[in-house]
């Protein structure tokens, strides 16, 4: 590096912790596309890239009085603050992305629950009604549904004909049908 451009960077350095807005504007000048396009490369995106230029530069200001940098080393010192906002804010991406993850899995556990709790009130009231009908439509809708025998297989089993099974079976469904109506 030649001497003009170290004694030009000790005169930045020693205006930037004086506190100066024309000695800041001017390093803002001299490297916020280089950041950005930096920052870019690193991440892939164009909007997260300006915002972390923007912190960087202001953590830079307020850092201004402590600037202590080596011969030819501002650049580098003020990438590597960018370098280490663009970490932290990944950080905080993927704890948000895990925290969002986490919340939907609860979510879908919550509605699981709640889905199985209705689904048992709901076989319960169902069990009731199957109670409360009549003692042979009872016996043929028992029959049907929850051992699955046939209509033919229920008539010989109940010695009733097999019209008189799908008479049963209707009326029971459709009481069944009747009474549950306002729970389903």
């Amino acid at each position: 590096m030649e001497e003009n451009s170290l004694h030009y960077e000790k005169f930045l350095i020693q205006e930037l912790r004086r506190g100066s807005e024309l000695a800041f504007r001017h390093f803002f000048e001299l490297y916020h596309s280089e950041l950005c396009n930096y920052l870019l490369a690193i991440s892939g995106d164009a909007k997260l890239s300006e915002e972390i230029a923007q912190q960087a530069f202001v953590k830079m200001w307020e850092k201004r009085k402590k600037l202590f940098i080596q011969e030819n080393g501002l650049k580098k010192y003020f990438f590597k603050i960018a370098y280490h906002l663009f970490i932290d804010s990944r950080r905080k991406i993927n704890r948000e992305i895990k925290l969002l993850e986490q919340l939907k899995q609860e979510a879908h556990m919550d509605i699981l629950a709640a889905d199985s709790n209705q689904f048992e009130q709901k076989l319960r009231l169902l069990e009731a009604e199957i109670e409360n009908l009549p003692e042979q439509c009872k016996k043929v809708f028992i029959l049907g549904k929850r051992e699955g025998l046939k209509y033919r297989e229920i008539s010989e089993r109940l010695e009733i004909s097999i019209k008189t099974v799908e008479v049963h079976m209707s009326k029971a469904l459709k009481r069944l049908r009747t009474q549950l109506s306002i729970f389903f």
